[in-house]
């Protein structure tokens, strides 16, 4: 259900980034594409608990930084097909993944054992990071420590 989840909160910040409102979303092209409202909500409430501002318009987390782009490494390249990188920069761009979101998702994919991953794979991979996350703190989530982690 949570990749399902995901390809509505796609849907639903590409309409933000159009300068639509969430309450101009038409929620029965949704449903005739044969989400459940179940899924429908769990996607606005997840927008509602993770982006700033209620998501009333497009908002600045959402807008991506224009000075840096990641460059993906010739090993992630090799483990990521082009379309996969496309996901993973389209999710960036709408705002859904947060730099350290998608470093986290990278993370998890050269660590899974994966010879390539498919774009439903890594669908899977960036759904359980986004709604793993804890309020905004990852450190729970992630496998690897940072250099100002300390383990009690």
């Amino acid at each position: 259900m949570k990749e399902k989840v995901v390809e509505i909160l796609i849907y639903l910040m590409s309409a933000v980034h159009d300068n639509k409102r969430l309450s101009e979303v038409d929620v029965d092209d949704l449903r005739n594409q044969g989400y459940t409202q179940t899924e429908i909500s769990a996607a606005f409430s997840w927008l509602y608990d993770n982006m700033p501002g209620g998501m009333t318009g497009a908002s600045s987390s959402a807008v991506p930084a224009k000075d840096s782009r990641r460059s993906f490494h010739e090993a992630e390249k090799a483990l990521l097909p082009p379309e996969g990188q496309g996901f993973l920069i389209q999710l960036t761009e709408l705002g859904l993944l947060s730099q350290r979101d998608l470093e986290t998702v990278i993370e998890r994919t050269m660590m899974a054992g994966y010879e390539q991953l498919s774009v439903p794979e890594l669908r899977a991979i960036v759904a359980a990071v986004l709604f793993g996350r804890d309020s905004g703190n990852d450190r729970a989530g992630r496998t690897m420590l940072n250099s100002g982690d300390t383990v009690h």
